[in-house]
């Protein structure tokens, strides 16, 4: 009786404890997988300098107020091609790196909240030869809906 106890004991401590995406106290579901796959293919389309590439990942109802009260920098879905051209043609030797600190996933709204650190570095040779580095904090919004073939599919709502 008492072994039985004891097994039912160390099941229930283990189907407690969710498995974690090493190096993460992230879970280890479908979910967080398919939004990291998001992160890393937005990551990679910046790296390439590849406006359609961000496209692909974004949903229709993309919006961005760029971080702050002035609506120069916002885009939305319908502008974002054409300014992220306009951006890219403008950096030379980019690169993003990406580490997820937080996901936070709203079932009523499909939608998931992550909250990553980044360094972006690269060049402006209009400005300066040298190399210019941005960190900081951000989130990006994801919204789960059906790509073109019914299938659920994370897409980007805001965040980059």
């Amino acid at each position: 009786m008492r072994s039985t106890l004891l097994l039912l004991v160390g099941v229930g401590a283990l189907v407690g404890c969710a498995r974690k995406i090493p190096g993460t106290e992230i879970d280890d579901t479908s979910d967080s997988r398919a939004i990291l796959d998001v992160m890393t293919a937005y990551r990679a389309a910046v790296g390439q300098r590849n406006p359609q590439a961000v496209i692909n990942l974004a949903d229709p109802s993309f919006r961005d107020d760029g971080g702050s009260s002035n609506p120069d920098d916002d885009l939305d879905y319908s502008t974002l091609y054409t300014s992220l051209v306009n951006r890219f043609q403008r950096i030379e030797d980019v690169r993003l790196d990406m580490n997820v600190r937080r996901m936070e996933f709203d079932e009523d709204s499909k939608a998931a909240r992550v909250t990553y650190t980044y360094t972006l570095s690269f060049k402006m040779p209009t400005l300066s030869t040298r190399t210019q580095t941005d960190t900081d904090i951000k989130q990006m919004v994801l919204r789960r809906g059906p790509d073109g073939e019914g299938r659920a599919r994370w897409r980007i709502v805001s965040g980059i």
